[in-house]
């Protein structure tokens, strides 16, 4: 038996009420056949607005469980879509979000929600950082003048989104990320040039030995020199200089760097 077909004034109360409350409302509109669906939310712009409201929620877990449920009503819902499309520039950040998050799990997520996706992958939170940056690989992929945008951001962005925009392009296409990487090698920040190393380690090509091989003597953070450890070892046979250089470092103090040059010159390809 079909689900009946709850008042739209109700649904709309029941959306401003306490979270479990409004959930139940969500859900219930979620299990109702998509042609009713349509037909409500087309018609109703409150109910439009309280349900996007809820994508507003300063707590993560109902912010994720609405946008669950949001996604397949926009999948049904026209309106709604466009009236998330809005949400994306909204002046609530939360809301901002909220609405990229949603629209970005649609099969075919727009390019428009690139500036929202941009700014929360340079939020303090990291959990919502790391969601954006999964969200900006998928748009990147379907579209191309959001992977120029995220090359733009590894270069020229803040600290945080630089950082955020390398690793994407790791999981893009690391071979092609290879100047970036090497460009943000220098970087002041250790977490870019850790992320650096991260795509040089992917892209795994032996001509950027000679640039990662002085950060295992000089750089002043002991996890970029951990790093460059491992790196070294998937850059091929290390050199004799880069050998020497492991060495040394297996004398380091820290002794996850000690193990990481130890493993390095284990392997087949570091023997003399």
């Amino acid at each position: 038996m079909e689900s009946p077909i709850p008042a739209v004034d109700d649904l709309v109360t029941a959306l401003r009420d306490d979270d479990h409350v409004a959930q139940n409302a969500l859900d219930r509109l979620g299990h109702l056949p998509t042609l009713t669906v349509r037909q409500i939310l087309e018609q109703s712009g409150p109910l439009r607005e309280a349900v996007v409201a809820r994508l507003a929620h300063p707590h993560r877990t109902w912010q994720r469980r609405a946008a669950g449920a949001v996604v397949g009503l926009a999948r049904s819902s026209p309106a709604l879509a466009s009236r998330l499309t809005d949400a994306t520039r909204s002046d609530d950040g939360r809301l901002r979000w909220g609405a990229a998050w949603t629209l970005g799990q649609l099969d075919e997520p727009p390019a428009l929600l690139w500036p929202a996706v941009r700014e929360a992958m340079s939020l303090p939170d990291g959990d919502q950082r790391w969601a954006a940056a999964r969200l900006a690989c998928t748009l990147a992929r379907h579209h191309a003048e959001v992977a120029v945008a995220l090359g733009e951001a590894a270069g020229t962005g803040t600290t945080v989104l630089r950082r955020m925009a390398l690793y994407c392009l790791r999981d893009l296409d690391a071979a092609r990320a290879r100047p970036l990487a090497r460009a943000a090698i220098a970087d002041a920040d250790a977490g870019v040039r850790l992320a650096a190393l991260a795509i040089l380690g992917r892209a795994a090509d032996p001509g950027d030995a000679p640039i990662v091989l002085p950060l295992l003597d000089n750089d002043p953070d002991e996890g970029v020199r951990r790093a460059t450890a491992a790196t070294l070892g998937r850059l091929g046979p290390p050199s004799q200089a880069a050998r020497a250089a492991l060495r040394r470092a297996m004398n380091a103090a820290d002794p996850s760097l000690r193990r990481a040059a130890r493993t390095t010159l284990a392997t087949p390809s570091a023997d003399d």
